[in-house]
């Protein structure tokens, strides 16, 4: 039992003459009127913990000298104080629910239930919570579980029910049970057993000495352990009881002081139906008569309140709406009295909120919802962890799947731990390691490999008291956030150490899957408490922490219907008629607690702010509260109304422009004027489309050097395809030339005999050739068996195969020819005579072949389709539909129609491959509509209005700015930098 201690020193001011004194205020002054200071044979029971501190300085307040303060206890811990049993963990509970259920299952039923924990686990919370109500409220068990299914039997039990309420329940199972489904079977199954598992699961956790709540409760009242006939008991700030509760009362009234907290504005005594926020209230003070006289609780319209309803357009801007309700306060910087609050009725909200109170504005913040445990980085470290663990393991081949690796890799508790993670990341990206052993990876603890359940909780404990050393160096100086998080790592440790000991105990077998969902249920329970001074500062809290408590000043963020009232439908296996006639809790009773919390604390507030969220896309409740509704009705009320707008302003108004000053230009020049630098870049055919489509775009590629972020995937993008595709194409004409590897050879002829080989039906050659290419290209230089490709990389390398059979088919009707160059380097020099510069441009060609006379530059396509270009002009214009390919392949043709040596006709050629099958298909480009025969005819035509687009690029009137064609920007790596 809780000990009493002395208390003898000031924390709050008096409270201000002229607010309406606090219910606990009240409350503390008639017990120092009845008792004196010496109230150490009190004992104080409040419905939570959170009215302990406030208490304990109103009592001083009053009395204004030193206190012998009573003793506290919250409702719950008074059961638990009194019982022989203790109360058991949730997992324990379900656990062993979990056994009993299957045991009596297997033994009623025809077939064996194969059905598992992890499967079970839902469907026993439910369990759980209904046998908790029902033991809470003291229902007749054996009556409630009968078998539904016989009517005449639940008829004859329930003979004192009404013909009504005989004739509602033969309706409903009448309609539930009309016809023979495997659920309604289910359904009758678990309601045959469901008394016998509950009498039996009773039983055995008694026999443990352990209890669910409901189950603890009813043994103190039937047993009736309670036993303090020297204490005066005192309650206060109660609202619903449950039967138990009821009970407990009853058995103490005569010892017993009861404090209810409401207000004439909601609740009429002597009217049995009336507000639904003081429908308990009512029903309390006519059985358990009130402390405090009944004339002195009418606050809600004693004076005029400042109330203020405010619609915000979504989430984030009910908490950007904190910093101007700070404004309206006075003394806002202070707050040394704790009478302002920021009530969250969505408690999610919390992390926005926290961000959203302005330091500089408000120098005293107390959080007493308690930080959740799953936003904080160590749950997200656990969470890569375990999914890397857990789905990430290739047993075969001794490796992780670097989709599960990366995550790991990238968090920043991992480059705490782990210095070289950025190395070991930079290594699997640019090999393209997609199945990283334990070597590769480095680190033996973090990739360590676990078998089963026993040996993945020793790695995460381990994991995480490794991750504690991170803040050894934790004190009173650092971030408050710093602090924090490592109270999040010890309660991390905690959550884990405990499954820890149930599966230690045998109480816990499970798979990893399911272990796994445990632990997700438990971090999603727990909250890390923020360290301050509980009775001073700006408030922030949640609806059921507001009980008992008063403030001049508060603001309820998203009291929307769905968050106040909390309703939500209920998981049961008892039908609604029957939990509202046996008495159990229903949604209409979840309705009314919540509305005696909203007009509670309202009650004694001067400046009332109700921001409500419209936003549909973000909650799904974007509906206003019935309570505010109810508010807006009442003509006594002079409510504000206002309406949160979002300004929507585009991010860039201007063009973004670069300009061309001397230094600029000189980098320029140097990195590609001959003349300046002789060993000046090369401007290739992908520059130059760069630089026409968006010379912003080329600015910060070519010039500043700026690359986007490698990153690595097991899906080939259609630059990887092409690359494979390219490497394949030309790994099949070396071996029909027998060339090898080298750059430039002699010509040599193509027959139609020459790809025989590659047309046979799952040809090895052709599969032993795009498996090289994917080896050198996609796994870098690693050789891979296509049998250890996934599924997205072996369907890739069919439709490779096939592209180059249409590839092969079609040259075959070209044989025969020459083959001058595979992978063909060009390049030419180009003066422009303006200002004397000299550029070098070239690439690099897919295929260089000559047939009869004709020189032609075969450029392979894998996707998309011809475009095609009106003038040659047009080519060197920004555009939508700008024909890129063109323009580099008539660059190509120009640099060879410019070769003084080359004694043949020159002709541009790009085979799009998926047109490469039709009759009649000509992959030679179109000039005038005409097909090119020899493009030296159209070289200067190409030349003059090339040399011109060049003169821009030093050109320092023209700066480099953003493109105007704004398809440009889609695939674009910069689009986000240029605010596209």
């Amino acid at each position: 039992m809780i000990k009493n201690n002395k208390l003898n020193f000031p924390i709050l001011q008096p409270e201000i003459a002229s607010s309406p004194p606090s219910f606990l205020y009240q409350v503390a002054a008639d017990l120092i009127e009845r008792f004196g200071t010496d109230l150490s044979r009190v004992v104080v029971v409040f419905p939570g913990r959170r009215a302990r501190l406030f208490f304990n300085n109103y009592l001083y307040q009053y009395a204004k000298n030193p206190v012998w303060i009573p003793q506290y206890f919250t409702i719950d811990e008074l059961f638990e104080e009194s019982s022989g049993l203790h109360p058991a963990d949730t997992i324990k509970l379900v656990t062993e629910l979990y056994k009993i259920y299957i045991e009596i299952y297997n033994s009623e039923s025809e077939s064996i239930s194969a059905e598992t924990l992890d499967e079970f686990y839902f469907f026993g919370e439910i369990l759980l919570n209904d046998f908790d109500d029902v033991d809470k409220n003291l229902v007749n068990a054996k009556s409630l579980f009968l078998n539904l299914q016989d009517l005449d039997e639940l008829r004859d039990d329930f003979s004192h029910l009404s013909e009504s309420q005989i004739e509602a329940i033969t309706k409903y199972f009448k309609s539930n049970f009309q016809k023979e489904t495997r659920l309604q079977e289910a359904f009758r199954s678990v309601w045959n057993i469901l008394g016998k598992v509950y009498f039996a699961f009773k039983e055995k956790l008694k026999a443990e000495g352990v209890a669910y709540p409901g189950m603890l409760i009813r043994d103190v009242i039937e047993n009736e352990s309670i036993r303090m006939e020297d204490r005066q008991f005192v309650f206060v700030g109660f609202n619903v009881l449950n039967e138990c509760e009821k009970s407990l009362f009853k058995q103490l009234k005569s010892q017993s002081l009861f404090y209810w907290d409401f207000d004439s504005y909601y609740m009429d005594i002597k009217k049995e139906n009336g507000h639904e926020a003081g429908r308990y209230i009512r029903e309390n003070i006519q059985r358990f008569g009130s402390a405090l006289p009944l004339d002195e609780f009418s606050h809600f319209l004693a004076e005029e309140k400042q109330i203020t309803i405010i619609a915000s357009p979504s989430e984030s801007g009910q908490s950007a709406y904190i910093s101007p309700w700070i404004d309206t306060l006075k003394n806002s910087t202070q707050f040394v009295q704790p009478d302002t609050a920021i009530v969250l009725c969505n408690e999610n909200i919390l992390p926005t909120v926290m961000h959203a109170i302005p330091p500089e504005k408000v120098e005293n913040v107390n959080i007493t919802m308690g930080f959740p445990l799953t936003q904080s980085p160590v749950c997200s470290f656990i969470q890569v962890l375990t999914e890397m663990q857990v789905h990430g393991y290739v047993q075969s081949g001794k490796a992780f799947r670097y989709k599960y690796v990366l995550p790991v890799l990238r968090h920043p508790y991992t480059k705490a731990l782990f210095p070289e993670a950025d190395e070991v990341e930079n290594t699997l990206i640019s090999d393209n390691i997609f199945f990283p052993t334990l070597e590769v990876l480095r680190h033996p603890q973090l990739f360590k490999q676990t078998e089963n359940t026993r040996e993945l909780v020793d790695y995460l404990l381990e994991i995480v008291r490794m991750t504690g050393g991170i803040y050894k160096e934790v004190n009173e100086f650092s971030d408050p956030y710093t602090g924090l998080y490592q109270e999040s790592v010890f309660r991390a440790y905690q959550v884990i150490n405990r499954l820890t000991g149930l599966i230690s105990n045998g109480e816990l077998d499970v798979e990893k899957p399911t272990f796994l969902r445990l632990l997700k249920k438990l971090f999603a329970s727990t909250s890390i408490p923020f360290h301050g001074e509980p009775v001073k500062g700006l408030q922030v809290m949640g609806v059921l922490e507001t009980r008992t408590l008063d403030f001049n000043h508060i603001i309820l963020l998203s009291t929307n219907e769905g968050f106040m009232p909390g309703t939500k439908s209920e998981n049961t296996f008892i039908p609604q008629f029957l939990r509202k006639h046996f008495g159990l809790s229903t949604i209409e009773h979840q309705d009314s607690v919540y509305a005696y919390y909203f007009y509670r604390l309202l009650q004694r507030a001067k400046t009332i702010t109700l921001v409500y969220n419209t936003d549909k896309t973000q909650t799904g409740k974007a509906e206003m509260s019935r309570f505010l509704l109810q508010l807006l009705t009442d003509k006594r009320l002079h409510i504000n109304r206002y309406n949160l707008s979002t300004s929507i302003h585009s991010l860039q108004t201007d063009v973004i422009e670069v300009p061309k000053d001397e230094r600029l230009l000189e980098r320029i020049r140097n990195q590609y004027d001959l003349k300046t630098n002789p060993e000046a870049y090369t401007l290739s055919p992908s520059a130059l489309n760069v630089f026409i489509n968006c010379s912003l775009r080329f600015y910060l590629q070519y010039i500043e050097g700026i690359k986007a972020k490698d990153e690595m995937t097991d899906e080939l993008d259609s630059s990887a395809f092409g690359t494979i595709f390219h490497r394949s194409a030309e790994l099949i004409y070396r071996e029909i030339g027998k060339i090898g590897d080298q750059k430039y050879f002699n010509p040599f002829v193509v027959q139609k005999e020459h790809f025989d080989l590659f047309l046979q039906k799952d040809s090895q050659w052709l599969n032993k050739i795009v498996s090289r290419a994917f080896s050198e290209k996609y796994f870098k230089n690693r050789e891979v068996d296509p049998r250890q490709y996934n599924g997205e990389q072996l369907i890739n390398f069919r439709v490779i195969c096939h592209m180059l059979r249409r590839m092969i088919e079609f040259d075959r009707k070209q044989t025969p020819f020459y083959i001058y160059g595979l992978e063909y380097p060009v390049r030419s020099e180009y003066t422009l005579e303006t200002n004397g510069i000299t550029l070098q441009t070239g690439g690099i060609i897919d295929r260089l072949e000559e047939k009869d006379g004709v020189l032609r530059i075969v450029d392979y396509k894998t996707s998309g389709s011809a475009k095609t270009y009106k003038e040659m002009a047009d080519l060197f214009e920004q555009k939508d539909t700008r024909a890129s390919h063109i323009f580099q392949a008539f660059l190509y043709a120009s640099i060879l129609s410019g070769n003084e040596k080359n004694p043949y006709a020159v002709v541009p050629a790009l085979l799009y491959l998926q047109d490469a099958g039709k009759e009649d298909y000509s992959p030679v480009i179109p000039y005038a509509k005409e097909e090119i025969t020899d493009f030296r005819t159209i070289n200067p035509e190409f030349e003059v209005l090339f040399i011109e687009k060049m003169k821009e690029l030093f050109n320092p009137q023209i700066p480099f700015k953003q493109t105007e064609a704004m398809k440009n920007c889609q695939y674009c790596d910069f689009k986000e930098l240029c605010n596209r």
